[in-house]
């Protein structure tokens, strides 16, 4: 079947094109294509729920912290007390029962924070 040289010459120049690579930034495209006002409250309201997740964990975080400390404080006064014969062994301030009340109340804090965060970042649908 011939070829019509006709039709073929608004192609002529195809050879010939070149391409270049942009590169794309996500919140540039989101800035320039105006978002609805339902996907900047989304957007908040996200950023919103990461803030304070992030509170909420930081601040157990900082107690853990300090719960740490004062233990180390009490367990080093145990040590010079019993070091230097003021309490015998029987009258430590940390006992077994203290060492267990703390990982009991670590656990508590643990499930405490999955539930905190759970319930904030995954809201029950229709409530």
């Amino acid at each position: 079947m011939p070829v019509d040289q006709n039709a073929l010459a608004p192609l002529a120049g195809i050879g010939q094109l070149s391409a270049r690579a942009e590169v794309i930034n996500l919140n540039e495209v989101a800035d320039r294509e105006a978002l609805s006002v339902e996907d900047q409250i989304a957007l908040q309201d996200a950023d919103l729920r990461k803030r304070i997740g992030n509170r909420i964990v930081w601040t157990f975080v900082g107690g853990n912290v300090v719960t740490l400390f004062v233990f180390a404080g009490l367990v080093y006064l145990d040590q010079s007390n019993m070091g230097n014969h003021v309490i015998t062994p029987d009258q430590r301030i940390i006992t077994e029962k203290v060492i267990m009340t703390l990982l009991g109340a670590t656990t508590v804090q643990i499930g405490t924070i999955a539930v905190i965060i759970a319930r904030y970042l995954f809201p029950r649908r229709g409530t």
